[in-house]
């Protein structure tokens, strides 16, 4: 079955601009009238050269200039007013496009993100949208007023003289082809550039995030070399746009002028022929501005409309994004309080390596298969296996980082499908491996769990995370900024940090994924202690390599090639002789000293 036809992205830019077409409207009709001020005054010109010189009417002359002065005055007014109509509902577009745009982005699901490059996103949230807003409100202003002037203009002509006025007029004619045939020309190489722009800002904004690790392996020149060469690509692109410009519009506006030679020579002809005047002459003059004049201005805009067109492709791929993981249509509540009680019933999840399909009912890499677990409320559980083996991936199933192909997963009894993600992601609190922190205060760092909170509250939380003491040795206590993904505290320190947060988020359920990973064996013991307090009463899984983690848990469970092999207090499968018992006698004979014992640790299956 065919699809239907897409509208034209011209099309659906414009039909962007209806939620303000009064304001567009009302400003178009200043426009009407300001164009009708701007094309008066050479008609002035007619009547006081043919009429008011020959007869010496200084009466005539003296009016017909103060109705100049009035028609200029009334002109700028116009025009004032609509500037500012047009410029509002510009800047309200911007706002709102922006604003949907990233929107659209929130609400995509991790498996979106992760075939997407964050610095080619943010071109699209700000370049792109704002080269729209230059081109559907400023532009189309200047088409339209240009479009009315032209108008206007050919009218004028074949009213003073018809002959005169067709022969003007017909280099305009071929002025129109060219110009369509340009724009057919330059579009691929718009395109073009747009997508290297945003190829060498996500680069640039890739490379700049992992400064530490270039300067780290002293590859400056190495990535030098790839932004210049990448530039290069873009430079090609933008000069290749250049060059079919350059050849296009001094073409376009040779043949457009050749009117002013058919206006004097024909002119000129006419009026020793009697069949017109002097003055009809000089309005012809006059009015060559407002007609041979818009032809710079209608290349231009053929050129912008062609980087809009390219640049609203790629905010429209973000705004047609299908998103995999969505609010249910008809949500249904959590029970009130949430107790943390988790069903996998069955689960089976998995996704190619090009993209993942939520609709499908055979992944063709399952990272889980089949996995039933009942978790009681208030059971703190250890994950552990080899990299690879679903860990993560089962956490990301509770909140809806994903959706599994097969099976379900329930909280508290309700299929967390059913449930509305900003409810569902409150109840269950997420602790990423890559601990993140916002280039912000520490204190509004902490307080991003519960913004209304009371700093008495955010103090509570960080003296339960064992933070408080360090944060008030900061240079500002509280308001020290933290840099860029808290690149101005240690590992400990932003772990801590982290794990202030989530407790003033007061979830029901934890979901920790390696949360000791990041700190050094001196900050391990804080941050232990600070996760323990924080797991006590609550439901927490936490996937870990340390021992220390899941010695303290209730439960066990141990994952290998998607399916859980292994399941029960730490102190049960310590006596089973498989694989946790196997990690115990590794990490004995470590704590003995046995330096050959790395290399099983390294080959372990854990």
């Amino acid at each position: 079955m065919s699809q239907p036809a897409q509208p034209s992205v011209t099309r659906r830019l414009y039909g962007l601009l209806t939620p303000y077409r009064t304001a567009v409207g009302a400003g178009l009709l200043l426009l009407l009238g300001s164009v009708a001020a701007e094309l008066y005054p050479p008609l002035v010109w007619i009547r006081v050269v043919d009429q008011g010189i020959p007869a010496r009417d200084w009466g005539l002359i003296g009016g017909q200039l103060a109705v100049l002065v009035g028609v200029f005055a009334l002109q700028q007014v116009l025009s004032a007013w609509r500037g500012v109509l047009l410029e509002r509902a510009g800047q309200q577009f911007t706002l709102d496009l922006r604003t949907a745009v990233y929107r659209k982005l929130q609400s995509q699901s991790a498996d979106y993100f992760e075939t997407q490059r964050t610095g080619d996103l943010l071109v699209r949230v700000t370049g792109d949208v704002d080269a729209l807003q230059d081109v559907l409100v400023r532009g189309t202003d200047s088409v339209i007023a240009n479009a009315l002037r032209l108008v206007g203009v050919i009218g004028i002509f074949i009213a003073l003289q018809p002959l005169l006025g067709v022969l003007t007029t017909l280099p305009m004619l071929a002025v129109g082809l060219l110009l369509w045939n340009y724009g057919k020309t330059v579009r691929p190489a718009y395109r073009a550039a747009r997508a290297r722009l945003g190829e060498l800002s996500a680069l640039i904004a890739d490379r700049l995030a992992g400064i530490r690790v270039v300067q780290g392996f002293a590859r400056e020149e190495a990535e030098a070399a790839r932004v210049e060469a990448l530039g290069r690509e873009l430079y090609r692109e933008q000069a290749r746009a250049v060059a079919l410009r350059n050849r296009a519009f001094p073409v376009a506006r040779f043949v457009g002028n050749l009117g002013n030679v058919i206006m004097l020579g024909g002119g000129a002809w006419l009026i020793l022929a009697g069949q017109f005047t002097l003055g009809g002459l000089l309005a012809y003059r006059g009015y060559g501005r407002y007609f041979y004049g818009p032809i710079d201005d209608l290349v231009n805009i053929s050129d912008l409309l062609q980087r809009a067109e390219a640049a609203g492709r790629r905010v429209f791929a973000v705004l047609d994004a299908p998103v995999t993981v969505a609010d249910p249509a008809h949500p249904k509540p959590l029970p009130t309080p949430v107790r943390g009680e988790l069903h996998f019933d069955n689960v089976t999840f998995g996704y190619d390596s090009a993209s993942y399909d939520s609709a499908s009912s055979d992944p063709t890499q399952p990272i889980l298969r089949g996995v039933t677990l009942h978790i009681p409320a208030g059971q703190r559980v250890a994950l552990l296996g080899a990299s690879g083996a679903g860990k993560s991936t089962l956490l990301g199933l509770v909140t809806r980082q994903h959706d599994p192909q097969s099976g379900r997963v329930l909280l508290d009894g309700v299929d967390v499908r059913d449930v509305a993600l900003a409810e569902l992601r409150t109840a269950a609190a997420v602790m990423p491996q890559d601990t993140f922190l916002f280039h912000d205060t520490v204190l509004e760092n902490v307080r991003y769990a519960r913004p209304d909170a009371a700093l008495a509250e955010v103090e509570e939380a960080l003296r339960a995370a064992y933070a408080l003491d360090f944060v008030r040795a900061l240079p500002q206590g509280l308001e020290t900024l933290v840099g860029e993904r808290g690149v101005r505290l240690s590992g400990g320190q932003r772990q801590r940090l982290a794990i202030a947060r989530t407790l003033l988020a007061r979830p029901a359920l934890l979901l920790l994924d390696e949360p000791t990973s990041a700190v050094d064996a001196e900050s391990e013991a804080q941050v232990v202690a600070a996760l323990n307090d924080l797991m006590q009463g609550r439901t927490s899984l936490t996937v870990t390599h340390r021992l220390s983690l899941a010695r303290a848990a209730d439960r066990v469970l141990v994952l290998d090639g998607g399916v859980v092999v292994e399941d029960g207090p730490p102190a049960l499968l310590r006596t089973r002789g498989g694989p946790y018992a196997r990690l115990e006698q590794v990490a004995e004979r470590l704590e003995r000293g046995e330096v050959a014992v790395i290399s099983e640790v390294v080959n372990s299956s854990l």
